[in-house]
């Protein structure tokens, strides 16, 4: 595939996307509109901004008004009231978990980088050197769909490749100094500029870069469709052609339509806000999960907010609180699942204080079109807790249409270690921490390195068969390549 630079229209909608980033204080404005005059009025374009150099954030070529326009509206669709899943860890007999519980179908690629020399991340661990300390832990290659082609995230940068696994180019690198190898990264944090990728609809993506030392941020779009024209930055080396580095602010949202961003905020007032891209703040919504008078918080972080896609909507869910949001509009959120965790819910203030024994916690969540798993903990997980044996992990499987649980076995101590077995073509298991679901695409990944662990946490749970295949894929694959399984759901 042969990407030309081009000018397009899109020059205009990255600056308005800037202006989104001012974050202003909070006052009721409007408050009686419907939700259908709402809408009409986040999607207004009269007003515009000028356009200004890209070197200069556009901070005098439009002031939002200040403070929110709208209020919050947190009310449950009487047509689809949210369905309770019962969080127990005595939810009937053990079944093994199999991918046709939720797939329908396999696809495989092979995405391979161009030099031989370089490599995908899966059992790197990455060593931070700070001024006063040094940081260490371990982070593998994320793959998503952009359009029908492949792009994947890591420390190292932003790459795309086509839709047989051909690589395209670099979208945006890194930019550090220190040593680097398929085991360990070494990166020297002053001076250091993190390429990240940020929210993903269709075509296109928004890539944004971040420096360490100056604290300064830069962002981008990048559209398969239409590319827009290559203007360098000059404080940035390895931004690719057809991506348009502009300073800013912050990090931008992840957008609930084209004119709408929505921002999960960890702060102690807020859960989150939404703007539209003329910079307006329109809601912010109020953090509800306090702790409770004469209670005092600690620094231990046992559970964690997080937001997903699924089918072209936007789902949250913040730390500590037992109900998953859907993102209906700039002002309005929708509860559609609520976990009832009885007396083992863990509140903040047992959360923070380590106070977790015998709580149940929500370790990761993948939200399939009919069903629901779960993974949680009895217990905080953490390395101490671990060495202790003092964490245990359980995995339910919900119908989302009647709340009813499957106890899966998870036949390992860890998720890490644990097996999602293969009954579609009866090709490769997949781990099931390594298992993603992002709008509607289901991937799982394999590294020459992600198979030899497998091969060696799961020795004797793994038939002799699938053995052979798993140790004849290990010797084929290099280190510049990455199987990726794409797993099409069940209609």
């Amino acid at each position: 595939m042969q990407l030309v630079a081009k000018k397009s229209t899109s020059m205009k909608t990255l600056f308005l996307c800037l202006a989104f980033l001012l974050v202003v204080s909070c006052r009721d404005r409007n408050p009686n509109l419907s939700e259908k005059q709402l809408l009409a009025l986040m999607n207004d374009t009269t007003q515009k901004v000028a356009e200004s150099p890209v070197s200069v954030f556009p901070d005098t070529s439009y002031v939002p008004p200040v403070g929110a326009k709208y209020p919050e509206i947190r009310s449950v669709d009487p047509a689809h009231p949210p369905i309770t899943l019962k969080v127990s860890t005595s939810a009937g007999a053990k079944q093994s978990l199999k991918l046709s519980m939720f797939g329908a179908s396999v696809e495989y690629v092979t995405l391979q980088l161009p030099d031989e020399n370089d490599f995908f991340l899966s059992t790197t661990r990455i060593q931070q050197n700070y001024e006063r300390g040094m940081g260490l832990y371990s982070s593998n290659t994320q793959v998503n769909m952009l359009g029908d082609h492949f792009i994947t995230s890591d420390q190292l940068g932003i790459r795309l490749f086509n839709p047989t696994g051909k690589f395209v180019q670099n979208l945006l690198m890194s930019e550090f100094e220190g040593k680097r190898n398929i085991q360990q990264i070494e990166i020297n944090m002053e001076g250091y500029k993190q390429a990240g990728l940020g929210d993903i609809s269709g075509t296109r993506c928004l890539l944004w870069m971040g420096d360490y030392t100056s604290r300064k941020r830069w962002i981008g779009e990048f559209d398969l469709a239409n590319m827009p024209l290559y203007v360098p930055h000059p404080e940035l080396r390895h931004s690719a052609p057809g991506i348009e580095m502009v300073p800013v602010r912050n990090a931008p949202g992840r957008k609930i339509d084209n004119n709408t961003q929505f921002s999960l905020w960890g702060g102690r007032n807020l859960i989150a806000v939404t703007f539209n891209n003329m910079g307006d703040t329109l809601t912010k919504f109020t953090n509800h999960v306090r702790l409770e008078e004469g209670q005092t918080g600690g620094p231990a972080n046992s559970d964690r907010s997080f937001s997903y896609s699924s089918d072209g909507e936007l789902f949250f869910r913040q730390a500590y609180c037992d109900t998953i949001f859907r993102v209906q509009s700039a002002n309005r959120i929708v509860p559609v699942y609520r976990f009832d965790f009885g007396a083992q819910r863990a509140s903040l203030f047992e959360g923070t204080t380590s106070r977790t024994q015998g709580k149940l916690i929500p370790w990761k969540l993948l939200d399939f079109k009919n069903s629901m798993l779960l993974i949680f903990t009895e217990g905080r997980d953490c390395p101490a807790c671990r060495t202790a044996d003092a964490v245990t992990f359980h995995c339910l499987l919900f119908d989302k249409r009647t709340g009813h649980p499957t106890a899966i076995d998870m036949r390992s101590r860890y998720p890490e270690n644990a097996l999602i077995e293969n009954d579609i073509d009866g090709g490769l298991p997949i781990p099931l921490n390594s298992l993603r679901r992002e709008g509607d695409v289901i991937i799982a990944t394999f590294t020459k390195g992600q198979i030899e662990e497998i091969l060696k946490n799961n020795a004797g749970n793994i038939p002799s068969e699938t053995v052979s295949k798993l140790k004849s894929l290990a010797n084929a694959l290099k280190k510049n390549e990455m199987l990726v399984m794409v797993v099409r759901e069940k209609k």
